[in-house]
């Protein structure tokens, strides 16, 4: 700015503003590469714009054209367009910011102030430059309302192909672009602290001047071998973006798998090249993936090296040792200590919110580390002794061939398998929420050998050996057959023994465990299920029902079991479930002293509503029963998911003993004896 013109700070430039920003919440290495000023809709507001304007002048005038005179006239000297690679380039930028926020962009043919809030040019130097939002914060960086947004590329924003992806001179666009949008260095702890030393890298930030980690930034700027630059900002700056303009989750509902060229480079999603992507001119991979709420998969089954696959955000991906970045030019190609961690970088959590999780990944070959998130992962490795840790959420995981080391997280887990890939692997923390799945068979329990060790067992299927570690002292191992044909399977789990129950005495906590394993009632319409009244201790004269649970939630198929389960001659009584199709459930419920309050019930009954909204018990003949509560073997059935219900096996037994609890909240004694179930199981298919 020249030394005799007053700053302007509160003008609109193509209709916005600048305003503050507060970034004290968010993890440092966020506010490291935020300066704390964004565009906003009025002078110093807190409304985030939603759509800016851009353009490409092609005159001066276009600049000099604005009130009181444009305050950077020396960066017109040597003014020229943009070329048209640069167009393209700038116009990748906006789609990738587009596709990390809430803002939309606009290319208009003005190049007037007034209309264009981010303008574009070359200008005579080597370097190149851009101007922040709108402010006068002396702090840091105040920038003129006149020239806020402006970005004049020199040298090192040209590219000189349309290979742009992956170069110098794209990631220096996209750099520029990021000062125009608020971002700061994040080498420099001048304002807001800097990267941390083991993130200040382009790997992680392209707002940093640190090509690769160790790089001296304060004395300018390192530079990577062609191909090995950024070809997307990176999960600093997205997460810095998104601080700003909000986040776009706007693909959610949708499924979005992610695939990479072994050769190439280039990025798909669904079999298409994903927008705003390209082939580095050397094939190399080096970006971070925001999925924007889809339910996404990485699918890397076409690289056959040992993988490292960390699903956790922030983490990253190794999947093409040859097209792993080579971050310093300075150094031969292929040094170790200048290569980037990953192909592919995970985005940070956008204020926690889960939907933008990478949920699933297929791996190829090689003999691979695959690390879950918190998320309902589905993990699927391929050949290769596999090491595959969980994380938290209720992961399905096919370990493939080879001995996998396979370690359950929380959640309820699935390890799924035919059973010649089952050979040799090891289940960490098997536990009583997992289970194995042995695909393509039918098998009854009496067909497995299962030799106990000291916290582990050893299970052994035909001429297969697998094993399982847990504690596994104070219950048995069951094992449920499922389907017929291709769809076979057999469930083994481990189910621990019912608890001790006597009247008024409080059942342990961590005993309460709902119904140990749902396989156990579902259906395949091959398997028969009967329920036995064993026991009622309770001052209430409750009614016990059955339904069909779909696969959708749903309630179907209601029926009273025992009008009175205080009845003497009900207690010991069994009565036949029939046999539930594929993909239905059995449930059971409770009416809190049901006969003493309707007397005896009709066979005409229902449940309306849903799991969101709540059941309403309803009759045909008598309308809603609404007078006396409903508890449900399902907690996710009940108000606040409560655990009506403890479930387990009883030595020598090989039903299902339910324990239901008929009181909630604070005057519950939490006995879960109140009234007890046996449901046992005949396999029609294997007699």
């Amino acid at each position: 700015m020249s030394d005799t013109m007053v700053g302007v700070y509160t003008l609109p430039k193509g209709g916005l503003y600048g305003g503050p920003f507060d970034s004290s919440h968010l993890d440092p290495n966020v506010q490291a590469v935020m300066m704390n000023h964004r565009w906003t809709t009025s002078a110093g507001g807190d409304v985030a714009a939603t759509t800016i304007t851009y353009a490409f002048p092609t005159s001066t005038e276009d600049y000099l054209d604005v009130a009181g005179g444009y305050p950077d006239r020396d960066n017109l000297d040597g003014f020229a367009p943009v070329t048209d690679i640069q167009k393209a380039a700038i116009r990748a930028a906006f789609g990738l910011v587009s596709s990390y926020t809430n803002l939309s962009f606009v290319e208009i043919e003005s190049g007037l102030a007034q209309d264009a809030a981010f303008r574009f040019a070359r200008y005579g130097e080597s370097g190149s430059e851009s101007n922040f939002p709108a402010n006068a914060d002396e702090s840091y960086a105040p920038s003129d309302s006149r020239s806020a947004g402006d970005t004049y590329l020199g040298g090192n924003g040209t590219p000189p192909t349309a290979a742009f992806f992956g170069t110098d001179h794209f990631n220096t666009i996209i750099h520029e672009m990021g000062h125009a949008f608020g971002l700061k260095h994040g080498h420099d702890d001048e304002f807001g602290g800097k990267l941390t030393d083991d993130r200040n890298d382009n790997e992680f930030s392209v707002m940093t001047y640190a090509s690769y980690l160790g790089a001296d930034a304060d004395s300018g700027a390192s530079e990577a071998w062609v191909g090995s630059s950024p070809q997307s900002y990176m999960m600093y700056d997205i997460a810095a973006l998104q601080a700003y303009y909000g986040a776009n989750f706007s693909r959610v509902g949708t499924e979005a798998v992610y695939t990479w060229d072994a050769v190439t480079g280039q990025q798909y999603i669904n079999g298409v090249a994903a927008p705003n992507t390209g082939a580095s001119e050397t094939g190399k991979i080096l970006t971070t993936v925001w999925t924007q709420g889809a339910t996404a998969t990485y699918d890397l089954s076409n690289f056959s090296e040992d993988q490292l696959a960390d699903l956790r955000p922030g983490q990253w991906l190794q999947f093409s040792s040859a097209q792993i970045a080579d971050l310093n030019n300075q150094a031969p190609e292929g040094t170790d200590a200048y290569e980037a961690k990953g192909n592919v970088y995970n985005a940070l959590l956008y204020q926690g919110d889960t939907r933008s999780l990478v949920g699933n990944v297929i791996t190829g070959s090689g003999s691979d580390v695959i690390i879950g998130n918190e998320a309902g992962n589905r993990i699927s490795a391929g050949a290769g002794n596999d090491f595959i840790n969980a994380g938290a959420g209720n992961d399905i995981i096919s370990g493939g061939a080879g001995a996998d080391l396979i370690t359950f997280g929380a959640g309820r887990n699935l390890l799924r398998d035919v059973l010649s890939d089952l050979h040799g692997d090891v289940v960490m923390d098997l536990g009583q929420h997992n289970a194995v799945q042995i695909l393509g068979i039918r098998a009854a329990r009496g067909d497995f050998t299962i030799q106990p060790g000291q916290d582990s067992s050893l299970v052994s299927l035909h001429e297969s050996t697998f094993e399982l570690r847990g504690d596994f002292s104070a219950g048995n191992f069951v094992a449920m057959a499922r389907h017929a044909g291709d769809d076979a399977y057999t469930h083994l789990s481990f189910v621990a023994y019912l608890p001790e129950l006597a009247e008024h005495a409080r059942v342990d906590g961590a005993l309460i465990n709902g119904i140990a394993d749902e396989v156990l009632l579902s259906g395949d319409g091959m398997t028969n299920f009967s329920v036995t009244l064993q026991s009622s201790h309770s001052g209430y004269s409750n009614m016990i029902g059955t339904y069909r649970i779909g696969a959708d939630g749903s309630i179907s198929d209601v029926t009273l079991l025992f009008q009175n389960t205080v009845d003497p001659m009900a207690v010991g009584r069994s009565v036949d479930l029939g046999q539930p199709e594929a993909a239905e459930s059995i449930g059971f419920f409770l009416v809190q002293n049901g006969f003493a309050i309707y007397g005896g019930l009709a066979d005409d009954l229902s449940f309306i509503g849903g799991a969101d909204a709540g059941w309403t018990l309803h009759s045909a003949s008598r309308g809603a029963l609404t007078d006396a509560a409903v508890f449900h073997a399902t907690a996710d059935f009940n108000p606040g998911d409560s655990v009506q219900v403890l479930s387990g096996l009883q030595p020598g037994s090989e039903a299902l003993w339910i324990g239901f609890e008929d009181l909630t909240g604070p005057v519950s004694d939490w006995d879960y004896q109140d009234v007890v179930l046996s449901v046992l199981y005949t396999d029609m298919y294997l007699g």
